[in-house]
């Protein structure tokens, strides 16, 4: 085990050393060792801060540090092999936390340490041990010998089919490719998007164009392909994957894995003593019911209901004017919306897109933060990456003290799962020689990469998505709280984790902050106020339709989580089917699976919980608000945000660091102003 580098505790995972062969036997050691340490603390007459939180938090981050790699290396560079490793020690950790949320003993010393140190606790002490306290229960530790065992049953399966299902939608996805041998089926294509497909077919030792289900190339069938029946089928592709109507193959279907993930989360929250598993999720977010929940979607749904029906209305008129369609299919959609907008508002995304070429758009997001928080990002030199588009930046503030360190991986490729997310390499926490270990982010995109011939672009909707998904490392690496359990993203109530994420996403439309990074990549010249104007003029373009497909997936995902029957056959289906009566005014085909890659519910940790995008995005509108309310980028404001929100982490309720923030409680009309409902 000498050899192993995930068992050394380096600053940075490395990854040229890094065995696949090894992953496995690192976190068996590291498990067998958290064993040991536990069986050493269960016997303690009196436990400390010291002996029992630090001595554990410090093995669980061994642990941490070894599977962060592994799990992401199967996200972003899945193999057999890798993926093998990944799921016998998915299978391993499952197994072992799910037998510590239960174990008694380490219960009742926590417990004893709370009750016997309450008065002198700090508040982030007070938080992190309530949350340790509360991940007990809701992991059945008072719950008879026989219950909980059927409950840690039942999270080992879930762990199984969760992890099946994200790789059948990968495997699914990866499977499909169309190829061209000319391009005249291709009319209409970005040039940008014709040179990639065609760097495909090289790749593939196939002549011409090679179209996949990656989503830089899909969005550019979808916008722009002129041909009716290839945006036909790439679509019918697209939403049938990992599900008996995919047409490459049904081996890959979901269908049955749902229903047995949708059993097993009701049958824990049965044992815990919940309804159903709405009621259970629940327990660690800002909503206090599931009424609280569905009056609130219910609520967003009257007020987009409207604005979408003249939004359908517009786009039917405009498509059987110019294109003769007397109806608009789920393929015709974003063609004729994008055909709409340029007619209508003259701008197109290609020509948008050239004032954002990749290394711009990184240049001016580190600007801004640097404006809003005093922090300098700086590139790392190394070779210590999983792939050779990866690069390594640092972070420091105004100080110039290391405040945490990034990855960015920001193309799509084979074997890399879709999407743009954030998760955590390394956490922040105070170590026992007092000395602080600096957090890491993974910060993953899957935009359009260069080619041979020109730079890789951003669309103005990418650029967002890296705000976003910057965000979210901002407030994982700027936290300032010591405990790993509370800093960071770590102890944020789920449906308030969005907040950084979209408070990013409204400087994209700002134009003070767009002159310091969109320039034209030949010219070099800013983009033009009448560009800029026509951009604006788009932000509330379709915001009705946006908002209530929104709408449809977290209303889909909260009663499909609040349906209380046993048995799960085409529940899903049905559930989809009636909530779309009531919110999609596209038909739908039959051949739309879309629940069966719908992985921020069944893989992605959202279950009963997609409805946070929106519940965070009324506070994060409301908190962009306060720098509208001064000089929109006001280092004093800047800095009260830093302090009180990305700082603090988990080490307060989210609601209460708001309202310290702001003065009071969120308001949802910014909101409403921002989306055009008001």
């Amino acid at each position: 085990m000498e050899k192993n580098t995930l068992l050394k505790t380096s600053a940075l995972p490395v990854f040229s050393k890094m065995k696949k062969g090894d992953m496995f036997p690192a976190i068996k050691y590291l498990v067998d060792e958290n064993k040991s340490i536990i069986a050493k603390i269960e016997n303690l007459k009196a436990p400390t801060w010291n002996n029992l939180v630090y001595k554990l938090e410090e093995s669980d981050d061994k642990i941490s540090k070894a599977w962060a790699p592994i799990r992401h290396l199967n996200s972003v560079m899945n193999d057999k092999e890798i993926r093998t490793q990944y799921e016998k020690s998915l299978d391993l950790l499952t197994s072992h936390y799910g037998k510590i949320g239960q174990n008694k003993k380490l219960f009742s010393q926590y417990e004893k340490l709370y009750e016997q140190n309450r008065v002198n606790l700090t508040q982030s002490q007070s938080k992190l041990l309530e949350n340790i306290l509360r991940g007990f229960k809701l992991s059945g530790v008072h719950l008879d010998a026989k219950k909980r065992k059927l409950f840690r049953s039942c999270q080992e399966k879930l762990a199984k089919l969760e992890s099946k299902f994200e790789q059948n939608i990968l495997d699914s996805s990866n499977s499909w490719t169309k190829n061209f041998k000319t391009i005249n089926p291709l009319k209409g294509i970005p040039q940008s998007a014709l040179e990639i497909a065609e760097e495909t077919a090289a790749k593939r030792n196939e002549v011409g164009y090679t179209l996949t289900l990656d989503q830089p190339c899909y969005m550019a069938v979808m916008t722009f392909s002129n041909n009716q029946s290839l945006r036909k089928t790439m679509y019918l592709a697209y939403a049938s994957r990992a599900s008996k109507k995919f047409p490459v193959s049904g081996k890959w279907d979901n269908t049955k894995i749902i229903e047995d993930i949708l059993v097993l989360r009701q049958e824990m929250s049965k044992i815990l003593g919940y309804k159903n598993y709405a009621e259970y999720s629940l327990a660690t977010k800002m909503a206090k019911s599931t009424n609280e929940v569905i009056d609130f979607l219910e609520s967003l749904k009257i007020k987009a209901i409207s604005k979408s029906k003249k939004e359908m209305s517009v786009l039917r008129k405009f498509a059987k004017k110019n294109y003769n369609l007397k109806t608009i299919n789920p393929w015709d959609i974003a063609y004729i919306a994008e055909k709409y907008k340029e007619e209508n508002f003259g701008i197109s995304q290609e020509e948008l897109k050239q004032y954002f070429p990749v290394e711009n758009v990184i240049t001016g997001l580190f600007k801004l933060v640097k404006s809003l928080y005093g922090i300098d990002v700086k590139l790392k030199k190394t070779k210590e990456v999983w792939h050779e588009d990866v690069r390594l930046y640092e972070i420091f503030d105004r100080n110039k003290k290391l405040r945490g360190k990034f990855y960015f991986d920001l193309y799509a490729r084979q074997n890399k799962r879709g999407g743009a997310w954030m998760d955590e390499c390394i956490q922040r926490r105070k170590k026992l020689s007092g000395s602080i270990q600096s957090p890491v982010a993974f910060i993953t995109c899957n935009s359009s990469p260069p080619s041979k011939t020109s730079p890789a672009f951003f669309t103005h909707y990418d650029v967002e998505t890296l705000f976003h998904e910057f965000g979210h490392g901002l407030q994982h690496m700027l936290t300032t709280v010591n405990y790993a359990g509370i800093s960071g993203i770590s102890g944020v109530e789920w449906d308030a984790v969005e907040l950084p994420s979209q408070f990013m996403e409204n400087w994209c439309w700002e134009k003070d902050v767009l002159d310091t990074f969109a320039f034209h990549y030949k010219t070099k010249k800013k983009l033009p106020n009448s560009l800029f104007k026509k951009l604006l003029a788009t932000k509330n373009y379709n915001t009705g339709l946006a908002l209530l497909r929104q709408i449809e997936f977290s209303l889909f995902d909260f009663l499909l989580h609040m349906n209380e029957r046993n048995k799960k056959t085409k529940l899903a289906e049905n559930i989809l089917r009636d909530v779309r009566k009531k919110t999609s005014l596209i038909p739908v085909h039959k051949n739309n699976k879309f629940e069966n890659s719908f992985a921020h519910i069944f893989s992605g940790g959202y279950a009963a919980g997609y409805y946070s995008y929106k519940w965070a995005e009324v506070l994060s509108a409301d908190a962009f608000m306060a720098f509208k309310e001064k000089k929109l980028v006001d280092r004093r404001v800047g800095a009260s945000f830093m302090k009180k929100i990305l700082e603090t982490g988990g080490s307060k309720p989210a609601l209460d660091l708001f309202i310290d923030f702001r003065g009071r409680e969120p308001k949802i009309e910014p909101l409403l102003t921002s989306l055009g409902l008001k």
